[in-house]
């Protein structure tokens, strides 16, 4: 693994938990710090023993969105030569990714930030956290969050969100559908959705993934027959055997993810 300057890598009991380590610049990311975390991305996908991925951050806010100085100067960028350098949205990166991930946002999201936060399969906040788009108040405009934001509202509803440029609460962001659970002190949700997660198939939930992006697509003709191929797929698999066996038996199947 090579040496990351702006996120932190751990992986165990087949979660890998990314955290955002830019804590000084509110974690806003730089073209560097994209690059490192579509590394990190592609390492959690490629890592068969990998079945959950968790994204953090350190210090007060999770993510206040783009540097745009270090955008519009790569002088003020730290680049990092040791991993291949990339041109994406984070939402494109995450939009790759095979794998369940949840976002863990015991800060503030801002601009940007929502990139990150609403591109995870699930999203947790802590109770004091403030959800927050500001562009249109500098003259810029969230193009990408509205993207994501159709994904979960209304377009008027998401516009409005863009447009006024407010800041908003974790319970207004349930009531919006943006936020899968509040976090509990104990954060007891948060550790039974991932045991949860981890106990269940991981080829499964992979294709899974696979299935969705090509059915957001739209290119088929017959989406049904399409599934019922993806379907055929998954019972030739080994795991599919291995989880009819464990029902059968009852005992705790021992997945291969092949």
């Amino acid at each position: 693994m090579e040496k990351l300057n702006f996120i932190k890598i751990h992986i165990e009991d087949h979660l890998f938990t990314l955290t955002l380590a830019r804590s000084d610049k509110r974690n806003a990311f730089s073209p560097t710090m994209v690059s490192e975390i579509a590394y990190a991305l592609q390492l959690a996908n490629n890592d068969p023993d990998v079945r959950l991925v968790q994204v953090e951050a350190e210090g007060p806010v999770f993510c206040a969105g783009m540097d745009l100085k270090a955008f519009e100067n790569p002088a003020m960028d730290i680049g990092n030569l040791a991993i291949p350098q990339e041109e994406k949205s984070l939402a494109e990166l995450f939009a790759g990714l095979d794998k369940p991930s949840i976002c863990v946002a015991r800060g503030d999201v801002i601009a940007g930030g929502f990139l990150i936060a609403l591109s995870c399969t699930y999203l947790f906040a802590a109770p004091h956290v403030r959800f927050s788009l500001p562009e249109v108040k500098i003259g810029l405009f969230p193009f990408q969050v509205l993207a994501l934001l159709l994904e979960y509202m209304p377009e008027r509803k998401a516009m409005d969100l863009c447009i006024r440029g407010g800041s908003f609460s974790v319970e207004e962001a349930l009531e919006k559908e943006l936020l899968y659970a509040v976090l509990d002190s104990e954060e007891t949700q948060l550790t039974e959705l991932k045991k949860s997660i981890i106990e269940n198939a991981p080829l499964a939930i992979s294709r899974g993934f696979g299935a969705l992006r090509r059915l957001k697509t739209g290119k088929y003709n017959n989406s049904y027959k399409f599934l019922l191929d993806e379907l055929s797929k998954l019972r030739q698999t080994s795991d599919f055997k291995e989880g009819m066996d464990a029902k059968r038996n009852n005992r705790k199947a021992n997945w291969k993810n092949s």
